[in-house]
């Protein structure tokens, strides 16, 4: 199983078949299946960001190494990394980490964060943001301030579907608007 199917396993079903367009870009370009295959490895410093918008529904999913927000991949031990953790998950269920164009009116509907550990010390971190929006059409970026909040991310390699569009997008500290339109 590549690791981009091992994290589409574990994304809910109705976003999985939007991202049906990738997969299939994928089995027809060798190179973007290459890129597809590696997106989802864990890389310290970089993210892989995955956003959908269907209608006035939207979900955005985060894949990092954990130690790029938490500052650490192993089991939270002292009560400094415990707290450490709880602040940083709490930060990504909240959705403080983006903000969308004020006048598509979104908020945040439904949330999911998990943090997977391996047997060899590392450690993914999962963030799974549903939205809905009630003026989507005036969805026209994204704004990543999660940058700032996580010292060790650089880089958020981010591709979307915005009603049928794809696009992708590689987003940074000085770069960290997501352009849907």
């Amino acid at each position: 199983m590549t690791a981009f199917t091992h994290h589409l396993n574990r994304l809910p079903v109705m976003f999985c078949l939007k991202l049906l367009p990738f997969c299939i870009a994928g089995l027809v370009n060798p190179a973007v299946a290459e890129e597809m295959t590696t997106h989802g490895s864990h890389v310290h410093g970089e993210a892989a960001l995955t956003f959908v918008l269907d209608g006035n529904e939207a979900e955005l999913a985060l894949v990092t190494a954990a130690g790029n927000i938490l500052g650490f991949e192993h089991k939270a031990a002292t009560p400094e990394e415990q707290q450490q953790q709880k602040t940083q998950l709490e930060m990504l269920q909240s959705g403080r980490w983006f903000s969308a164009d004020t006048a598509a009116n979104c908020t945040v509907a439904g949330q999911e964060v998990r943090i997977e550990q391996d047997d060899h010390g590392h450690a993914d971190l999962y963030a799974n943001i549903q939205l809905l929006c009630q003026a989507p059409l005036k969805l026209q970026n994204l704004q990543f301030g999660l940058f700032e909040l996580a010292s060790g991310l650089t880089t958020i390699k981010a591709q979307y579907l915005v009603d049928g569009v794809a696009g992708a997008q590689e987003l940074s500290a000085t770069s960290p608007a997501l352009k849907l339109r």
